[in-house]
Parts: C-alpha cells; structure tokens; sequence
C-alpha cells in the first residue's frame, strides 16, 4: 500500500511537495481504513484544485516516476519536465520518493534524476524495522566528479547471495556503462535475481508493487473491451455493475466476428503490418492468443473453418435484435467502461490513480462509484488516489476529512500540496459551501474587471 509519496523539480512542483494516506485521528468510515502492522494506512485520497494548479501533475508525477523505475530513463520523455518557470532548474535534479508497504514491511524508494544529464544521480531502497530501525537494502549515488558507488547494508543469509549481490551492484559502481546510469537498481536486480526466497526475492516483491500499479488519464482507454464479453461471468458482472449506474445498458452481449486484419492494420507501414500477419499464422490456434495492434488487446483464434476470429462486445439497451456498439455510446458512458474493470479484475495490493475521475460523468454517479470502491474492495489492500473538479465530493458523509487534499497554484506559479486536516474541519461542517467561498483556498481567482466592450471596438 502507498503510505506517502514526495515530487520536487518536476512540472510545476518546484519545492518538495508531499501526500500522505497514514490515516488521521478521524473516527468515521472506519471501512475506508486498512491496517497495515502498527500502521492505519487510507484506502483513498481525493485531490481537488483549480484549472491549472497541478493536480494532473501530481498523477502524472507518479506515471512518470514509475515508468522510469520499471523501464529506465530511455523510455520516457523527458523534456521539459522540469520546473520551466525557473530556467536554472533544468540543471537541478528531480527527485521522487515513495513511502510503501508490501506485505507488511515498509519501504522508503527514492529516485533522483537529472534532466540535463539524462542519467540516475541517486536511488535507494531502505527497509524500515517494526523498531523503527532502518536497514539500506541497497543505495546509489553520483558524486561532483560523476563517479558512481553504490552500497548495501542487507543481510544476506547465503555466501552465494552476497556475492552475486555485490556482482550485481558493481554494474552501478565506479567505470558504470551509459546503458546502466539511465536503468534503475531496484528493476535489474528483481529482473536477474529471480530467487523464491532472500533478498532478490524482497526486491521483485518491491519492483511487482510499482508493476500493479494503475495510472488512467482521461484518455486512457480499457484495452481489453472486446474480452468483456469473452467470459460468461465477467460478462454478467460487467452487465449488474454499468446497468447499477443508470446508463440505459440492460446487458452486454458478445458475438464472434472474423478479424478484418487490413481495417485494423490500414494505418501501419506495409512492413509492420507484415510481420504482424506472420505472427499471427504462425501462432494463432484453437486457443486465444493475445496480441496487442494500435494500444487495443486482442484474444484471438482460429474457427473449424481456420479463419482468425476474435469475441467483439455488444450492448444491448433493450432490443437483442439491434445492438449497438462502443462508439455508440455517450462519453460518460465510455468513461465507466474504462473504470469498471477496477472492480473486478484480481488486482490485490495495487494502487489506482485516476486523473479527472469524474470526466463526462454526473456527480451521483461519481458519488456511487466512490460508495462502490469502498464496499467491493472490502478488506483488499487496494487504493485509489483520484483528481477532480466536482465539489459536491466534498462531503464528509462519503469520504473522511484527511482523504481531502487540495492543490493551489503559487504567486511563482509552482503548485503546493496540502491537506483538509490542516484545517481542522468538524465532521458535520459542509466544506463543499466552506470550500467554494475560499475558505480552503485552491480554487480560481478572476481578474476583478474585465473590459468587454474594449475587445470589440474596432
């Protein structure tokens, strides 16, 4: 679970910003609660904040930190990432650090980077003891003259553990190759180490945290839309939890069709789209095989007659003889399908950060899918961390006050981080009035006067 986690240098964060999901004193929505050891850790956090004062900023922080931990510096973009308003900041580096539990032991990760250099200037993982006692499983750091030395205070209960160990790490030290300064220690570890048991396999359990992680922007997209409908159960639960939101959908419908490869591939070059239809005749069986063409996922196999077929998703909205399609549908409508598999996929133990979570969608709506995330994950060790817009969240019979965080845009344009707590709301207040009159700050102050007629004069 996501205890905390700390920005700076990144966007428009320019000092250490910080979010923090160790649950306050609040006695309410005790089921909004998960424990993890000695700590009450938030099942949820909501972020609200003007146009422009950073709350996407906050999600794509962690998109992008996560991005960088898992698959290294050379599969990001990394331009203009930095604190633009201060040019100088381009040569100061970003830092990103996170506080987690993974099966009950806690963690302090960190990532520092450098924007101009394009290489990791820090990185550390620090196992923290019930104690309080602090063990660095592994630490990295760059000094004035570039060098980098790394160290590790584990505990290795094996001579051969520590010795591959130190192999390992002396990738990341002294004469380290290019190809090393941009990756992580955290992933090339859990990707070489591959042990059921010691430190190796602490680390994967670390690195599959980040992994299960789920980040959706307003134009993510669900790509398995098509296998909704592939699966007699995923296709009835599917069907009770969009109808629950009162979309006009009776059921969801499923029908093989044949894959019409030149459509899907039409706007691939000729070479691609080769090399696609090679793999596909050379693997595609009576048993599904997954392939992903232009970001949608396809589960495809061949009929008796040996033609690739694949279940495409119907909606049914009262009449089976004429169903409709997902292009058909409204946005709200297209907004749910992407959210609902939150529901009902395995993920245990992840966090979902959901950027504009009420994007095209009505505020009872947003209001029951909050309700519904609350009672289906039950005791599930999952969180979800939303940006939005919609004030009439802000009511404390549906979230508690230290789930409330605000984000306001400075006189310097930088964004700053902070909590409902700090102002010690009672619970039965209504901060959405307390909030739209400023008394929280972070909402959108207008120019006091405004010269219409002066834009029309000729």
């Amino acid at each position: 679970m996501l205890i905390g986690f700390s920005v700076s240098n990144y966007k428009s964060f320019y000092e250490p910003q910080h979010i923090s999901l160790l649950a306050g004193k609040v006695t309410r929505h005790k089921e909004h609660v998960s424990l993890a050891g000695n700590r009450k850790i938030l099942k949820s956090a909501l972020i609200f904040g003007a146009n422009a004062s950073g709350k996407s900023n906050l999600i794509e922080a962690v998109g992008f930190s996560r991005e960088i931990i898992l698959y290294g510096l050379d599969k990001v973009n990394l331009e203009k990432k930095y604190f633009r308003i201060e040019k100088e900041m381009y040569g100061r580096p970003g830092v990103f650090e996170y506080r987690i539990d993974v099966n009950g032991i806690e963690y302090s990760y960190g990532l520092v980077i450098s924007y101009m250099k394009r290489e990791v200037l820090s990185e550390w993982l620090v196992r923290v003891e019930a104690s309080g006692k602090e063990i660095c499983i592994f630490n990295r750091e760059v000094d004035e003259k570039g060098n980098s030395l790394t160290s590790t205070e584990a505990f290795h209960a094996k001579t051969e553990e520590s010795m591959r160990m130190k192999v390992y790490l002396e990738d990341f030290d002294q004469n380290i190759s290019d190809a090393f300064r941009r990756k992580t220690i955290l992933s090339d570890l859990a990707d070489r180490g591959k042990e059921p048991a010691g430190i190796f396999a602490e680390i994967t359990e670390v690195q599959k945290w980040f992994k299960r992680m789920i980040v959706l922007f307003p134009n993510s997209k669900y790509k398995k839309i098509n296998e909704i409908a592939s699966n007699e159960n995923t296709r009835e639960l599917f069907s009770d939890l969009i109808s629950f939101f009162d979309t006009g959908i009776e059921s969801i419908e499923g029908q093989q069709q044949e894959m019409d490869f030149e459509k899907i591939l039409e706007n691939m070059p000729e070479e691609k789209r080769e090399e696609i239809r090679i793999e596909l005749s050379n693997k595609v069986n009576e048993r599904p095989y997954m392939i992903k063409i232009n970001r949608n996922v396809y589960f495809l196999r061949r009929n008796e007659e040996g033609n690739i077929i694949y279940n495409k998703m119907l909606i049914n909205h009262g009449n089976l003889e004429e169903l409709f399609e997902y292009e058909d549908e409204s946005d709200g409508t297209k907004r749910l399908f992407d959210l609902i598999p939150l529901f009902y996929e395995r993920w245990e133990d992840s966090v979902f950060l959901i950027d504009e979570i009420d994007r095209s969608l009505h505020t009872k709506v947003t209001q029951q899918f909050l309700k519904l995330f609350y009672a289906l994950k039950g005791e599930k060790r999952c969180q979800m961390i939303a940006t939005t817009h919609d004030s009439n969240l802000l009511d404390l019979d549906l979230v508690r006050q230290d789930e409330i965080w605000f984000v306001e845009r400075q006189d310097n344009h930088s964004s700053k981080v902070y909590s409902l707590n700090k102002f010690r709301a009672r619970f039965d207040k209504k901060i959405d009035k307390e909030y739209l009159l400023g008394r929280y700050g972070a909402i959108p102050v207008f120019k006091e006067e405004l010269d219409l007629e002066g834009m029309y004069e000729e």
